[in-house]
């Protein structure tokens, strides 16, 4: 048995806790957490039939339906709803898209992770129907460009995993030798001459939340810098705003 699995029991898995052990170990107490977490999802997905849990979803779905109506419509769907449920599920259980196997330096892995939440966004605008290409700039205040019905939308593209909220303020630039406070190294707030849509994607699943900017600039200067996704939940998947923002 692995020495921190050992050490994990004796403090009755308490997440906590872990950072005691990371000390110990002379660990860095995320990476500590990733390995219990990948280590745990494993071992219980080995175990775990994805077809019958599928099917334990469409039989709670389906004692749920009290009329005949939707008792027809449920059993149109019921094959189709059945294997996305069973895809769903087997992203569930490996705790999201695969990140980071090959141990790449957090720093460029940060840098990394963001590219990979434009280029989700980018590929499911695509799936869905949109023409929509990167911007190579990295000055540019935005990240992709949609062009539907001939209108040119700005898409600043922002990547969210673990955490409930957002935020439409840049960060600051921090680092060794820079000056926090300077005017130049201070996060600016994200408004409508930026961009014209705000795109948060869950890195864990490509989940899209589009979100118009005219939602952002009625924000005052303290709200803007923490959203949480329940505010924004009608914006969730919400492929329209596209077509009303042209």
């Amino acid at each position: 048995m692995c020495k921190y699995i050992d050490e994990l029991k004796k403090i009755n898995y308490t997440k906590s806790k872990i950072e005691k052990i990371a000390k110990k170990y002379d660990l860095k107490t995320s990476e500590l957490k990733k390995y219990y977490q990948t280590r745990f999802f494993e071992n219980i997905s080995k175990i775990i039939n994805l077809d019958d849990l599928s099917q334990i979803n469409i039989n709670e779905i389906e004692k749920k339906l009290d009329t005949d109506e939707l008792k027809s419509e449920f059993k149109f769907i019921k094959t189709d709803l059945k294997k996305i449920i069973e895809k769903s599920l087997s992203i569930a259980m490996t705790n999201g898209f695969t990140t980071n196997i090959n141990n790449i330096e957090s720093g460029v892995m940060t840098a990394n992770a963001g590219d990979s939440a434009e280029f989700i966004f980018v590929a499911r605008a695509i799936l869905a129907g949109f023409n929509c290409s990167s911007v190579d700039v990295r000055s540019s205040r935005y990240d992709a460009i949609i062009d539907y019905n001939g209108k040119l939308l700005r898409v600043q593209i922002k990547g969210i995993s673990t955490g409930n909220s957002i935020s439409f303020k840049d960060r600051d630039r921090g680092g060794k030798g820079i000056d926090h406070k300077h005017e130049t190294n201070i996060g600016k707030r994200i408004t409508s001459k930026d961009c014209d849509i705000y795109v948060a994607v869950d890195k864990q699943v490509g989940i899209c939340y589009i979100i118009p900017m005219d939602f952002a600039d009625e924000l005052d200067d303290e709200k803007c810098k923490n959203v949480k996704l329940h505010k924004v939940v009608k914006y969730k998947e919400n492929w329209d705003i596209i077509k009303e923002k042209s």
